[in-house]
């Protein structure tokens, strides 16, 4: 029996609209399928995208995230097996009313690191979707994570964020002592005819140099349509360049092992 060593990644930006949550179910889909790798999604964003997109009906749940950080439930029980063959735990929006509760109790920051101790060894990627915040959710996700993938849409308000992202950082490693690192930079919502995704770019690039991922996902109507259909890119288009972009984007994950 082969040692497992698991890799946690939590992919994390403050600003919606980055392509955050179809780059975890999209990396998550390709490492299965490219790689044959065990992958587990566990999405702590309310909102549920991660897991709608597998295909998981978020409002049928008989049990979720918010019942094994409420102690009601063991993590190995909430979670579901998908179409695609990555294992996912699954929210949706009750698990917001939790996060006052949850946000007053001693080592809140520490519940779902504690919560994935029983399963982790069973995988060989964990990747979390976090919220669009920097509360006691997405805090859970960077302590429980020893690696961070950072997706930045190409627009000013993207590029603004970078700034709150660091802070984040700061705070996880230095006040909650947790030195979680940066897998990459992810460049999204590409459009090369566009003059502000070049300057979007060239401005990341100068700022993180080498933790940029070389890859790059473009703005494509098929990476939104996927979704709707409970599918990944792979599944969806593919033959597309959206597909093409999170197979590069799955390799450099791989390959960085």
């Amino acid at each position: 029996c082969r040692a497992i060593v698991t890799r946690t990644l939590a992919v994390f930006n403050m600003k919606g609209g980055v392509a955050k949550s179809t780059t975890v179910y999209n990396l998550a889909a390709g490492l299965v399928k490219f790689r044959r790798q065990r992958v587990l999604v566990v999405d702590i964003d309310p909102q549920g995208n991660a897991a709608a997109s597998l295909g998981i009906a978020i409002w049928q749940l008989s049990k979720q995230l918010k019942d094994v950080l409420q102690h009601k439930a063991a993590i190995a029980d909430v979670v579901i097996k998908t179409a695609s063959g990555v294992d996912v735990v699954p929210s949706n929006i009750l698990l917001a009313e939790e996060e006052i509760p949850i946000s007053g109790r001693p080592g809140r920051e520490l519940l779902l690191k504690k919560a994935l101790s029983p399963i982790s060894n069973q995988y060989d990627f964990v990747l979390i979707d976090c919220p669009p915040n920097v509360g006691v959710f997405a805090i859970n996700a960077l302590m429980a994570s020893n690696e961070l993938i950072i997706p930045v849409d190409m627009s000013y308000l993207g590029l603004l964020g970078v700034q709150g992202i660091e802070h984040s950082l700061t705070l996880i490693r230095e006040q909650l002592d947790h030195p979680i690192a940066i897998a990459g930079v992810l460049p999204t919502r590409y459009d090369r005819r566009n003059n502000l995704s070049k300057e979007v770019l060239d401005a990341l690039k100068e700022h993180f140099g080498d933790a940029m991922f070389e890859t790059i996902i473009p703005e494509t109507v098929k990476i939104r349509e996927a979704p709707s259909h409970g599918q990944s890119i792979f599944e969806y288009d593919p033959n597309g360049i959206g597909a093409s972009a999170y197979h590069q984007l799955v390799e450099e994950v791989y390959g960085s092992k």
